[in-house]
């Protein structure tokens, strides 16, 4: 996956990013951003740093919106097929970045907004991979109390040749029809069906930022990104001796642009695993990961502690864990 955008800081209102490659800014792709009510609104503030910034006003992430929500009688089906024919149209003639962390929400479900970079074309023409991935993430945290049939329907098409954003609308219609059939053509109801929550989701960060202000000597360097405090804790590379301090109560470590702790390595998940500081004691968790992670070679299943020199490995990614004064 092409690693186009470095995250400058975020708020509950604003994203401001910077393209890796400024020199591969187009400019004219703002024109047909501006055109296009599914393009989150946003404005070029340094040319030269190819600095900009996206309004995310009201809206919540696709990721926070799939952590709240739990579809019934058929609204996943309207939801996702809304979702998917939204980026069809908006990824048409613009590169849209797939990242759940960067895909947003109306509040009540019924909009879809999406971060588009300013990119050439020879940049972005290949996208198929970045898409699966994010299907692949929709299907690992779709929640649903009644159509239990998506989820699989999901993984089969992932793996089939013809798999793209089209034939996964035609095949969720299908899908549809198969486990809801209609007695009647007189059942049909001809108006279009939209999702739409009763109440709206709540934003799940409210005035937290992220601050990179420096490039990192390399774009295919592990990253950290945040504002930190010391906690004592850190994890060590075992390939390069890296070390990461552990300066959150929830650590995010995933291939994501957005995780605290960044791998991009293509063993590792969009949203791979989290550390979490209770009572000055560390736990990991695995995020429903593609490769898994391991503690001490035991798969983690669950939340589990993490002691002093324990090894976590993150698909082919393998850290050591360390921490001062480590209580019982």
């Amino acid at each position: 996956m092409q690693e186009w955008v470095r995250v400058i800081s975020r708020t509950s209102s604003a994203l401001d990013v910077v393209l890796n490659r400024p020199d591969q800014l187009d400019v004219n792709i703002f024109k047909k951003m501006a055109a296009d009510d599914y393009c989150l609104k946003s404005m070029l503030h340094d040319p030269k740093r190819a600095l900009i910034r996206y309004s995310t006003q009201d809206l919540v992430t696709l990721s926070d919106f799939l952590d709240q929500v739990s579809f019934e009688n058929e609204d996943g089906y309207l939801f996702l097929k809304n979702l998917f024919e939204c980026a069809i149209a908006v990824n048409r003639n613009k590169p849209v970045l797939f990242d759940p962390s960067f895909v947003f929400v109306s509040g009540y479900g019924d909009a879809f907004f999406f971060l588009v970079v300013p990119l050439r074309l020879e940049e972005w023409m290949f996208q198929k991979v970045q898409i699966q991935e994010w299907v692949q993430y929709l299907r690992d945290h779709f929640k649903t109390t009644t159509d239990y049939e998506i989820p699989g329907f999901l993984v089969r098409f992932l793996q089939a040749k013809e798999f793209s954003l089209p034939n996964l609308v035609l095949g969720l219609d299908q899908l549809k029809r198969t486990f809801h059939p209609k007695r009647s053509i007189f059942f049909w109801n001809h108006k279009k069906e939209i999702f739409r929550l009763k109440e709206p989701v709540r934003i799940l960060y409210d005035s937290s930022v992220l601050w990179q202000d420096e490039p990192l000597s390399s774009q295919d360097q592990t990253q950290l990104i945040g504002h930190t405090i010391d906690q004592g804790a850190c994890l060590e590379s075992l390939q390069d001796n890296q070390r990461f301090e552990l300066r959150f109560e929830t650590t995010l470590i995933g291939r994501s642009i957005a995780s605290d702790i960044r791998l991009p390595d293509d063993s590792i998940s969009l949203k791979h695993a989290e550390i979490l500081c209770e009572n000055d004691r560390y736990y990991i968790k695995d995020l429903k990961s593609k490769n898994g992670t391991y503690l001490n070679d035991k798969k983690v299943i669950r939340k589990m502690r993490l002691k002093d020199q324990m090894v976590i490995s993150f698909g082919s990614c393998s850290f050591r864990f360390h921490q001062e004064d480590a209580g019982s």
